[in-house]
């Protein structure tokens, strides 16, 4: 089954959401990157002695920087930052934003020296990124309880010195929490434009699958067209007699081939040997025995090849009277399907094979027959 323009077209959906979750995570990478050496280093470098201790400032500094490049690194690999390191990076941030809290100089986050107030919320929406935006919200509360527990250990801040907090943290972690909900949305179009192109994957699979049964069943119509349809239909009318051992032996032949058939249909592992094996269950219900082996590795052949190859053994099958050994032969360059078989008189055989060479021999009640499969034979 060729790819349909539709699986062509969900593929292309799939590819166009991975690209837009892998760019807008990107995006959120670069902006925290840009703040944090942007605007928080130059801030750090010129308050230096203004912390106690700076190494643990420092500390605070390296860790979230330490987190960015494990983000980008996940990123790089895996186009998204897996939950165990979305895990880890969260606490980390937190740790790293009590560090440099503990280290900052006394007061609240209003002072400048107070770089990681705003650069944690950042952190905060890059690792959360596909997460629940209450996630978020708590995330930037603990943030918070670090700089207001620092705010208040320093001193109790002035109504004035609470509200111009209180500017600060609608500001800045509003914004935040906004941009995360955008975020959310472009998350939720990306899942929306994987879901779709699921299912219309699911609908053309459906649709190929479909086709190709109905024409198979034409083609097994077609099969029988010219010989089981004229058979039933002379029963039918009178004009071929059922006590004729020549239309017996039709009659047998077109229904081994019927069972053979309906055998195309299951799912097994050797389809020769299984659609053989159904051909001589209809013979042994008639009353014949068969003795039937198979030598060689099962391979895959064509349904066609597999066809010419059983149909003389049908024939054979339905001549006998009373006994009959099937042989199977495989390697690895060809296949052979023999049968030898008792019956009277010569009877008429009709094979039509463009894939196969079929050898027949009969002699005093006695009829063999062997169709061989060549690798790489072509049609005739």
């Amino acid at each position: 089954m060729t790819e349909t323009a539709e699986r062509r077209r969900g593929r292309s959906v799939v590819r166009v959401e991975d690209r837009l979750l892998r760019g807008a995570r990107a995006s959120v990478l670069a902006v925290t990157v840009a703040v944090q050496f942007g605007l928080c280093l130059p801030t750090l470098i010129q308050h230096s002695r203004r912390y106690e201790p700076l190494w643990l400032e420092i500390a605070g500094f390296v860790l979230m920087a330490g987190i960015a490049a494990g983000a980008a690194v996940c990123l790089a690999r895996h186009g998204r930052i897996p939950p165990p390191a979305r895990r880890v990076g969260v606490g980390l941030v937190l740790l790293a934003a009590v560090a440099a809290a503990v280290a900052a100089p006394a007061g609240n986050y209003l002072d400048v020296a107070h770089w990681y107030f705003g650069l944690v919320g950042w952190y905060g929406v890059l690792l959360l990124f596909d997460r629940p935006p209450t996630r978020l919200a708590l995330f930037l509360g603990a943030n918070l309880a670090v700089a207001l527990a620092k705010a208040i250990v320093s001193g109790p801040p002035g109504p004035r010195e609470w509200a111009a907090m209180a500017v600060s943290v609608v500001s800045v972690y509003g914004f935040q929490f906004a941009l995360s909900l955008v975020v959310q949305v472009v998350w939720r179009v990306a899942a929306r434009a994987r879901e779709t192109a699921e299912e219309e994957e699911r609908f053309s699979t459906a649709e190929a699958v479909a086709e190709h049964v109905h024409r198979d069943h034409r083609q097994r119509y077609v099969a029988l067209l010219g010989t089981a349809v004229p058979l039933l239909a002379g029963l039918g009318y009178g004009s071929l007699d059922p006590s004729d051992p020549d239309v017996r032996r039709r009659c047998a032949h077109e229904a081994a081939r019927m069972r053979r058939l309906f055998a195309e249909r299951d799912d097994v592992s050797d389809r020769l040997v299984h659609e053989l094996r159904a051909v001589i269950e209809v013979a042994e219900r008639s009353g014949i025995t068969v003795q039937f082996a198979a030598r060689g590795e099962p391979r895959e052949l064509p349904k066609d090849v597999r066809r010419e190859l059983i149909d003389p053994v049908s024939a054979v099958l339905a001549t006998a009277a009373s006994s009959t050994r099937v042989t199977v032969v495989r390697t690895p360059d060809r296949v052979r399907v023999s049968a030898l078989g008792d019956g009277p008189g010569q009877p008429r055989l009709e094979f039509g094979s463009r894939h196969v060479e079929v050898h027949v021999l009969v002699g005093e009640n006695r009829l063999w027959v062997e169709a061989v499969w060549r690798q790489g034979t072509p049609s005739r």
